[in-house]
């Protein structure tokens, strides 16, 4: 290891040698865990470790995890003799139930002299028979102060013994459960309850995120087109414009099956460290900074094919070369066909109509085709480019838990004649955060909402608007380009057939033409006045 990582007190200081601390360590290994799992027959057992790995790598990490549960349920680290009677805090236990306890406590009875009874008189050790000899008045003495011993013991001292052993050792279990494949998955003897309790703590977690949480028409289509992915080990493709919120729902579902999913956010960088990296941490994988992109690879291929964990691409059109590059072949496409859905990992493709654009691109410039790409997709979905008004209003009232009616109409009315769709809400409903701040309120009205959209949210849209129009136009100015240096030959035979698609749908913000989700309100300009509700 460099020298560089390590220094003796007292030199120079030099700042990278703190990286080998330990406080930096955080998460357990998807490789590491995906082999541990590998040797568990029980599919419930590997996806509750899979679970653990995930929240390893939140915050807090695998000691949050463990503190979380202690603190949760402190009634539950007890032995099992303690659970079967009925032992509380505060009680006193009797000799007999002081027995029965004892049994339970590793090294601890009588030879132990641990929670000893009254009349017990513990055997001598060979040292103590060395040392003192025996003889009638050494006997004596002992059952002397054997008699003097208690009869029954507080139950808070068997509870601290439990609770101390926990803070001891607990964290330790926890990783060699998700490490060690020599390890059962079993309870210590402190905590008997231990798997059904992480199972509850699972179950938790889950609610917890998904509290408060709204279900849009689009968000069912794409748990289901997820489910499919999951159940039937094919590849899927979720077709969609902007804004509409299948990135949200893509991360929730994930999110709801921390055993059994991961969710990645394709990179737009054109290098493969970085694509490779993005999935490497989505799964826990060991990285650093100087790691090779062929060594990401291969860690994240066995990750992922010793898991077969699903794996949802985000902003998955970013999958095809971004340059314009001649013959330019799709690469990441090429290796996620041929080493995960090859090998049965479940793949969801979430993805914008620049995806079909892209491919079809791709096709025209170099000699690749894509039979082989489109016979892999076991689904094809597309989505609704659009929500009803009872799904906008829903969101709406997710993001401002305390508006009125007026204040959720305003903000439904906005989104729909907005480029910004759904995105369009959270912004109104950042900016009137703001103002009812700025007015010293900690809830937001719906003047604030009004307020939002009259003087922030529709001068900034509009001001975009004609700022791009400007530049589509011709006067925002021109680059100049040189000609270019040969003609682009043609194809090397017939671009294949591209996957089905619905008739064209309206160009996406930025592109050409105009993209609208319902028809204008005015001519070029959106002004209030046509979003208040009658």
């Amino acid at each position: 290891m460099s020298s560089t990582r390590h220094a003796k007190d007292g030199e120079q200081t030099r700042q990278e040698k703190y990286m080998s601390s330990a406080v930096f360590v955080r998460g357990l290994m998807g490789n590491i865990v995906a082999r541990r799992c590998e040797a568990l027959d029980d599919a419930g057992e590997r996806e509750l470790i899979w679970s653990l790995q995930l929240l390893s790598h939140r915050d807090g990490g695998i000691k949050g995890v463990a503190a979380e549960i202690l603190k949760r349920w402190p009634g539950r680290v007890a032995t099992t003799a303690m659970q079967r009677l009925g032992i509380k805090r505060g009680q006193t236990c009797r000799a007999a139930q002081v027995k029965e306890i004892r049994e339970d406590f590793p090294l601890c009875g009588i030879a132990q002299n641990c929670y000893p009874l009254r009349g017990e008189v513990p055997p001598l050790s060979v040292e103590e028979l060395i040392d003192e000899g025996w003889d009638d008045q050494l006997a004596a003495r002992r059952q002397s102060e054997a008699e003097a011993l208690p009869e029954s013991y507080p139950a808070d001292a068997f509870f601290d013994h439990c609770a101390q052993a926990a803070e001891q050792g607990f964290v330790g279990w926890l990783e060699r459960l998700c490490l060690d494949p020599q390890t059962r998955l079993s309870s210590p003897w402190y905590f008997p309850t231990l798997i059904e309790t992480l199972r509850e703590y699972r179950a938790a977690w889950v609610a917890e995120r998904s509290a408060g949480l709204v279900t849009t028409e689009i968000g069912r289509l794409v748990n289901e087109t997820l489910d499919s992915a999951l159940e039937t080990g094919r590849m899927v493709l979720i077709d969609d414009m902007a804004r509409t919120g299948k990135t949200t729902a893509a991360r929730q579902w994930c999110e709801q099956r921390p055993g059994r999913a991961r969710y990645v956010q394709v990179p737009s960088s054109t290098d493969d460290g970085g694509f490779f990296r993005a999935i490497a941490k989505a799964l826990g994988v060991s990285i650093n900074l100087n790691s090779k992109a062929v060594e990401l690879r291969d860690r994240v291929e066995d990750t992922l094919q010793r898991s077969r964990l699903a794996v949802v691409f985000d902003e998955a059109h970013y999958l095809w070369p971004q340059g314009n590059f001649r013959d330019a072949l799709p690469t990441r496409l090429n290796w996620l066909m041929t080493a995960l859905v090859n090998h049965g990992v479940p793949v969801a493709l979430v993805t914008t109509p620049q995806f079909i654009r892209s491919q079809q691109r791709v096709e025209q410039k170099s000699c690749w085709t894509s039979e082989q790409f489109i016979g892999r997709i076991g689904h094809y979905k597309r989505l609704p480019d659009t929500l009803d008004e009872k799904d906008l209003a829903a969101v709406a009232r997710v993001q401002l838990p305390e508006g009125d009616a007026k204040a959720v109409a305003l903000l439904v009315a906005y989104a729909r004649s907005s480029l910004k769709y759904l995105a369009g809400i959270d912004s109104v409903v950042t900016r009137a955060r703001y103002l009812a701040g700025k007015a010293g309120r900690g809830k937001v009205t719906s003047n604030d909402v009004a307020n939002a959209i009259q003087e922030g949210v529709i001068p900034s849209d509009n001001a975009l608007s004609a700022a791009l129009a400007d530049v589509a136009g011709g006067k925002g100015g021109s680059r100049r380009r040189t000609a270019p240096a040969a003609p682009i030959p043609a194809p090397c035979k017939p671009v294949a057939a591209p996957l089905p698609t619905a008739p064209r749908r309206t160009p996406e913000f930025g592109e050409e033409g105009s993209h609208r989700r319902t028809a204008p309100v005015s001519p070029g300009r959106v002004q209030f006045a046509d979003l208040v509700p009658a």
